[in-house]
């Protein structure tokens, strides 16, 4: 062999040399360990942060031995290791996505939840062997279930707040009975007495029937109903209203416009909640000063529509469609929880019907409409 002819030999040599230790340097400075698997499970490479993860000292005490016994302490393979299967594999698959195992680990009593990732490599005609990635993500899934816990704390929040805005109503109008009682009892005839007992009996029913729904929350049976007259309920939420808020109702105009009475399968109590839950947000809207409230009642053909409007100033374009939100609310004196007509829609879609809101003219209009079909059946509540 010319002399020429060995120098280019020691050239590539050195080349390829050079070359592997670029490529060493490179998975090297990468932070997870990273190990070529033989198809015997014996270890024939690995970087640098494998033996910190392995606790071995020296490269050349891992290559050549089980990676089972290297990397998890074991005796035998690992359950979860899929390198049995890969033989099985069509030659001409493509392993650019790896095959992925999430494990609990211990290491010195420490837990670890480690994300292997293993990437089969053919090495020559039916013999495979696997590049396999550890990732420690313990923190990572410790994050997550913190996250997932907080979300559940947010979400046992909003319902203690839905809880306490709906119970709001009846205690009041329970304590505000009781303060009259106390205060007038003695000079008040028996009939006026009888009046406010059962006055507070029905906003302990209200009271009831809202612990019932809270009960019966994750039940998704249809809303019982039960043939009603939708302007009697409406009259009743209009005075229990004006009960729990004399001072803002005190310059209010009501107007109730229909031609007879309108009677269809619903459910009383939710129905007067729904109207309650409307009426106030007007009253708010108002505060203290003079306006007007007209509801209109109005039947087509196969549907009833319920017009609630009030002057108090409109809500502005920004917002309109936020305001059936669950705990939207406007109201920036930091009361109120902005349930109130997140309640109301929920009340309508029970009964399979639909609400709207257009505000003009510093008006608000909310257009609920009904349908008056078979589809609800008349039950006992």
């Amino acid at each position: 062999m010319s002399e020429n002819s060995q120098n280019k030999d020691t050239s590539s040599v050195e080349k390829v040399a050079e070359k592997a230790r670029e490529l060493e340097a490179i998975y090297d400075v990468v932070q997870d360990p990273l190990v070529l698997i033989d198809s015997d499970f014996q270890i024939q490479r690995a970087n640098l942060a494998t033996i910190l993860f392995a606790k071995n000292n020296k490269y050349d005490e891992l290559l050549d031995r089980k990676c089972y016994e290297v990397l998890y302490q074991r005796t035998d393979i690992c359950p979860y290791c899929p390198k049995i299967n890969v033989k099985s594999k069509e030659k001409n698959q493509t392993y650019s996505t790896p095959i992925t195992r999430e494990i609990f680990f211990r290491s010195e009593d420490k837990k670890q939840t480690l994300l292997l990732e293993f990437y089969p490599y053919p090495k020559q005609e039916d013999l495979f062997w696997m590049v396999e990635k550890i990732s420690d993500v313990t923190k990572q899934r410790d994050k997550e279930e913190e996250s997932f816990r907080m979300r559940n704390l947010a979400s046992l929040g909003i319902l203690i707040s839905g809880i306490a805005h709906e119970l709001n109503n009846p205690l009041t109008g329970i304590s505000l009975t009781l303060q009259n009682l106390k205060a007038n009892w003695q000079n008040q005839p028996p009939e006026q007495i009888e009046k406010r007992l059962d006055m507070i009996k029905n906003d302990v029913s209200r009271a009831a029937i809202i612990v019932s729904d809270i009960i019966s929350f994750a039940k998704t049976d249809k809303v019982k109903v039960t043939l009603g007259d939708i302007v009697e309920t409406i009259n009743r939420a209009k005075d229990t209203v004006i009960r729990l808020y004399p001072h803002l109702s005190k310059n209010i105009v009501w107007r109730i416009s229909c031609d007879h009475d309108y009677q269809f399968p619903f459910h009383p109590g939710k129905m007067e909640r729904l109207f309650m839950n409307l009426f106030r947000n007007s009253l708010q809207a108002f505060d203290y000063r003079p306006g007007e409230i007209s509801i209109e009642i109005r039947k087509t053909k196969n549907w009833l529509h319920i017009i609630v409007e009030d002057n108090a100033g409109g809500i502005p374009d920004s917002i309109i469609q936020k305001i059936f939100d669950p705990f939207f609310t406007s109201n920036k004196s930091g009361t109120g929880t902005g349930l109130g007509l997140s309640i109301c829609h929920s009340i309508v879609k029970e009964h399979d019907g639909n609400i709207s809101v257009k505000s003009s003219e510093q008006k608000t209009r909310f257009t609920i409409s009904f349908p008056l079909t078979n589809d609800i059946t008349e039950q006992n509540p």
